[in-house]
C-alpha cells in the first residue's frame, strides 16, 4: 500500500460523494432532454430503449438543435486566429503574416483526422448545453506527432479549484480490466491483478486518472520538485482497489479542460441554465402529452358500456370479432350500448402544449438564433440590430469562447509549443520582442481571437460604414474640398478590407508599402514630365520651350 495513493484515493472518493447529488440533478435531466446521456445514477443495459418514459419528444429536439448549433455557428470554416491581443503588433504585415502562418498549422493539427477534435467536441457541446459541465482532454500521441482530444462522461470526473476559481484537480474513474492494465503496467500491478489475469482476464478493478499541480503532492520533496522541474502538473494512475500508483508522469499544462456555462459560488461543477429554467416545464409537457395521447385515444376509440345480463363476454370491436350476446327477439342491440362522450378540453390541452413548448425553446434559446440579413439596411439600422442580436446571443456565446474554446486551444497550443511544433526563430523582430524580454525571459503570450456570426455582422456594419461615410464626403466635398482631408483613407479603406474578412497576406508590409509609395509617385513624375514635354513641343520646338514647360510643371529647377 503507497501512502500518496491512498491519501489520493481518499480525496477522491470525497469528492465523488460530494458531487452524488449533482449527479442525481443532471439524472432528471438527462432523462428530460438528452435520454442518450441518463446514466448518472441509474446503468444502461444493452438493448434498452432511451426513450421509454418519454411522450413527447420535443425537449430532446429542443436540446439537440442548440446543441448542434455550436459547432455549426462557431466552429465553421477559420474560426480561431492567434493573435497577440494587441492590435499595433498584431496589425503590422510581417507580424500577421507570421501569426497567419503559425493559425494555419494549429489548425492543421487540431483538424489532424487522428485527433478526434470533431468527434470530441461534439460530445462535449451536448454535454455543455444539458449539463452545463462538459470535460474533455487534450493528450499527445504515444509518436509525439499529433494531438488526441477525448470527451469524457461528467459523472466519472470530480474536480477542485484553486485559490482563483481554477480547476487545476482532477479525478478520473476508469475501470479497467485486469488484462489491460497487465498490458499497460506490466511491473506495478497488484498480485490479484495478477491473478486475475490468468483466471478472470475481463475482470474490472477501480483505477482513476488524477491531475494534480506537483507541489500539492510533493511540495515538501525536493527530489521529486527537481525530478518534474519545468513541469507544474502531476498525471497519476491510481488502482483505487488495492491503493498503490500504477504510473505517474510530469504535465506541462493541465490537460483536462472543463468548461462550465453557470457557476455558483461553493460549487466547482458547472450548470446549465437553459436545462435548469426549462426542466419544469419538460416535466409539464411530458404530463401535457400523455393526457392529450389518451384522450385522443378516447375520441377515435370511444370507451363502451354495455348491459351486463346481456353481453356474456367483452365485446369482440376488431375487424371480423364475434361476441355473443342473450338478446330477445324484439329487442335492438343498440339499445343495451352506450359510448363515452370524447372530452371537449382536447382544444385547450393543445394550447396549453404549444404554450409549453414555446417556453422550452425560449429557455434553448432556438427563437434567438437567427441574425438579421443587414446588407442595404442604413447604418443606423444595422447598428440596432447588431446590438439586439448581441444582448440576446452573448450569454451563450460569451462563455462559450471564454470558458470553453480558449482553455481548449490554450492547452492544445502549449503542447504544440512544448512539442517545438512551432519555429518562433522565424517570428519577425517585432514580434520576438513581445514574447521574449532583453533578460530572455518570456514576456507576452499568444491567445486566440474567434470568427463568430456576430464579430461577422460587426465585420459587415464596418464595409457599410465605409460605403455611407464615403457618399457623405463625396457630397460634402462639393461645398468644401477640403473636407475629404479630415478623415484617413487608408485606415478607413483597410478597416473595411478586414470587415470582407480578407486575409492577412492581402497587405504589403510597412517597407512596401513606402515602395509601393515612392513607385506611384515616380510614375505620376514622369507622366506629368511626359505631358508637360508634349506641351511644350507644341509652343515651341526649342529646348528652351521645353525647359520652361517642365519648370511650369514642378519637374526641373
Amino acid at each position: 500500500m503507497d501512502d500518496n495513493a491512498k491519501e489520493l484515493t481518499r480525496i477522491g472518493d470525497g469528492l465523488f460523494k460530494k458531487k452524488l447529488t449533482w449527479d442525481e440533478l443532471n439524472q432528471d435531466i438527462a432523462e428530460n432532454f438528452y435520454p442518450l446521456r441518463a446514466d448518472f445514477t441509474s446503468p444502461f443495459n444493452l438493448g434498452d430503449d432511451f426513450g421509454t418514459d418519454l411522450m413527447e419528444s420535443y425537449p430532446v429536439l429542443a436540446r439537440e438543435q442548440l446543441g448542434n448549433a455550436v459547432g455549426a455557428m462557431l466552429r465553421q470554416g477559420d474560426w480561431f486566429e492567434i493573435k497577440t491581443g494587441f492590435d499595433e503588433i498584431d496589425e503590422d504585415p510581417a507580424n500577421a503574416r507570421w501569426l497567419e502562418d503559425a493559425t494555419s498549422r494549429f489548425r492543421r493539427l487540431v483538424y489532424d483526422r487522428r485527433a478526434n477534435f470533431v468527434r470530441a467536441t461534439n460530445e462535449a457541446d451536448h454535454d455543455y448545453v444539458a449539463f452545463g459541465n462538459p470535460v474533455l482532454s487534450v493528450e499527445e500521441s504515444p509518436s509525439r506527432d499529433h494531438f488526441l482530444f477525448r470527451s469524457w462522461h461528467p459523472r466519472d470526473c470530480a474536480v477542485m479549484e484553486n485559490g482563483v476559481g481554477k480547476i487545476d484537480h482532477l479525478q478520473r474513474n476508469m475501470p479497467m480490466t485486469a488484462r489491460n492494465m497487465k498490458r499497460r503496467w506490466p511491473k506495478t500491478i497488484h498480485s490479484d491483478v495478477e491473478t486475475a489475469c490468468k483466471t478472470d482476464p475481463s475482470k474490472e478493478f477501480k483505477v482513476r486518472h488524477v491531475v494534480m499541480p506537483v507541489d500539492e503532492l510533493y511540495g515538501s520533496d525536493r527530489k521529486m520538485r527537481r525530478k518534474y522541474a519545468g513541469m507544474p502538473y502531476l498525471s497519476l494512475y491510481v488502482d483505487c482497489d488495492h491503493q498503490t500508483i500504477l504510473g505517474e508522469g510530469g504535465l506541462p499544462v493541465f490537460s483536462y479542460v472543463v468548461p462550465r456555462w453557470r457557476t455558483i459560488s461553493g460549487y466547482a461543477h458547472g450548470f446549465s441554465p437553459a436545462s435548469i429554467t426549462a426542466l419544469p416545464d419538460g416535466r409539464m409537457l411530458q404530463s401535457l402529452a400523455r393526457i392529450l395521447l389518451e384522450q385522443g385515444e378516447k375520441a377515435i376509440d370511444p370507451p363502451m358500456y354495455g348491459r351486463g345480463e346481456i353481453f356474456r363476454d367483452a365485446v369482440n370491436r376488431y375487424a371480423g370479432g364475434l361476441t355473443y350476446v342473450d338478446l330477445e327477439a324484439d329487442q335492438n342491440i343498440r339499445e343495451a350500448l352506450m359510448f363515452e362522450e370524447p372530452s371537449t378540453g382536447i382544444g385547450v390541452g393543445l394550447e396549453m402544449k404549444q404554450d409549453v413548448r414555446n417556453l422550452i425553446a425560449e429557455a434553448f434559446l432556438l427563437n434567438k438564433l437567427r441574425f438579421p440579413v443587414l446588407d442595404g439596411m442604413p447604418i443606423l439600422q444595422v447598428q440596432a440590430l447588431l446590438e439586439e442580436s448581441k444582448r440576446n446571443l452573448l450569454p451563450f456565446f460569451g462563455p462559450l469562447e471564454s470558458e470553453y474554446h480558449l482553455p481548449l486551444l490554450d492547452t492544445a497550443f502549449a503542447m504544440g509549443i512544448n512539442n517545438r511544433q512551432f519555429d518562433f526563430a522565424a517570428a519577425p523582430d517585432g514580434l520576438k520582442r513581445y514574447l521574449q524580454n532583453e533578460d530572455g525571459s518570456p514576456g507576452g503570450e499568444l491567445t486566440f481571437v474567434f470568427e463568430s456570426p456576430l464579430n461577422s455582422q460587426e465585420g459587415r456594419a464596418k464595409v457599410a460604414s465605409f460605403q455611407e461615410s464615403v457618399q457623405i464626403l463625396a457630397g460634402a466635398a462639393q461645398f468644401d474640398q477640403s473636407i475629404p482631408t479630415t478623415v484617413d483613407f487608408k485606415k478607413m479603406s483597410k478597416d473595411a478590407i478586414k470587415g470582407t474578412g480578407a486575409p492577412a497576406d492581402w497587405f504589403a508590409d510597412e517597407e512596401q508599402q513606402q515602395t509601393d509609395e515612392e513607385a506611384q509617385a515616380s510614375v505620376s513624375r514622369l507622366a506629368s514630365a511626359a505631358a508637360a514635354l508634349k506641351a511644350g513641343a507644341g509652343v515651341a520646338t526649342d529646348v528652351a520651350g521645353a525647359s520652361m514647360a517642365l519648370q511650369e510643371a514642378g519637374i526641373a529647377a
